[in-house]
């Protein structure tokens, strides 16, 4: 059922009467009422967000699955940090077992917690960002205050929180994939979309990731008619990934100084993955893929590392995701896809607007 679901997210959205998917359509349809009821009991205000004593950016995405939050958010962190401010993410900790409870991953010098308790985004994100603390919890507002509470940031960033919308932001940051922003145009269940696409007019901002020449100004060609007017008053600016290799030391590496590879994640876009490696010329002997956060066990890795020897390879190659949760185990070389932002010719246009919190 999981398949089915997963293929009618990326067929044209059309959808028979006598077909499953006008089931799923129905779903749908109560799921992005219930969207468009929660927004409007904000603008309302019939519901009021609650405000940190920080200034608050939040960087998500209207579709379920990868669009490079991560990236996005390590990106704005480091950019805070090299301003001299003091910057705090707030991340909701999915798959870790303290998720709900919240917990500190980090003190910005010491990273406490585990992929398991943590997730393996936050564990990721603090291991990166050395001097910035990150803090997890599935309620965003208390969370929020524990990171002001604790660490008195001058901005804080949400990861993954556009839906998160009972915590108030002074800044939103809306990714798309340059290349399907939108999915089908349905809501989950029969889609991939979060909400319905009319929460787009509550960006600041629209980031395309993964952008080719052109994805900018046929933006809003993804939208409906009577949304392409809001679409067209959004600054919309483009990015690309810009994809590394480290070896298990962290020092950067050719394709030829790791040989065949074995690659392997557990990621929303696994092809993406196997993309940028090809892009990047490695040689890749065999491949396996599994579902996003995937919780890895000793027992896998094993069978990921006899693969691996089975098809010439001497290397696993994984992302930087995958990576934290599966090191402790592999007895392999162990490389990993590094993935940062690279904005181009929009790098004035994005660090601008980052600006503005910083200067109100």
């Amino acid at each position: 059922m999981t398949d089915y679901i997963e293929r009618a997210f990326e067929d044209d959205g059309r959808t028979s009467p006598v077909s499953p998917k006008f089931a799923l359509l129905g779903l749908s349809k109560v799921y992005g009422a219930l969207g468009r009821a929660k927004r409007a009991a904000y603008e309302q205000g019939l519901l009021e967000a609650k405000r940190l004593p920080a200034k608050v950016v939040a960087i998500g995405n209207l579709t379920a699955g990868g669009t490079g939050k991560t990236p996005m958010t390590l990106f704005a962190a480091r950019w805070f940090q090299q301003k001299g401010a003091r910057v705090v993410i707030v991340s909701r900790g999915y798959g870790g077992s303290l998720s709900k409870r919240g917990a500190v991953v980090s003190d910005g010098d010491v990273v406490f917690l585990s992929p398991h308790e943590a997730g393996d985004e936050p564990v990721m994100m603090a291991e990166q960002l050395p001097g910035v603390p990150v803090v997890i919890g599935s309620d965003r507002y208390a969370a929020g205050m524990e990171a002001c509470d604790r660490f008195r940031p001058d901005v804080v960033i949400l990861d993954d929180a556009y839906q998160h919308i009972r915590l108030a932001r002074d800044l939103n940051i809306l990714l798309a994939d340059g290349r399907r922003p939108f999915g089908n145009g349905h809501v989950l269940p029969r889609g991939s979309l979060r909400e319905p696409l009319s929460a787009l007019s509550w960006a600041d901002a629209v980031v395309l990731t993964r952008a080719g020449q052109g994805d900018v100004h046929g933006f809003s060609d993804h939208l409906p008619e009577e949304l392409r007017g809001m679409a067209a008053s959004l600054p919309v600016l483009s990015s690309t990934h810009r994809a590394t290799l480290v070896d298990g030391t962290g020092r950067p590496v050719t394709p030829d100084e790791l040989g065949p590879v074995f690659l392997f994640s557990g990621i929303a876009k696994n092809h993406a993955v196997e993309e940028g490696a090809e892009k990047l010329g490695v040689t890749i002997a065999g491949r396996r893929f599994f579902g996003d956060h995937h919780p890895y066990t000793e027992a896998e890795i094993a069978a990921l590392e006899e693969q691996a020897r089975s098809c010439g390879a001497s290397v696993l190659l994984t992302t930087d995701k995958d990576r934290v949760k599966v090191r402790s185990m592999a007895s392999m070389p162990l490389a990993t896809i590094m993935v940062s932002m690279d904005f181009n010719e929009d790098l004035p246009a994005v660090t601008s607007l980052l600006e503005t919190l910083i200067r109100q």
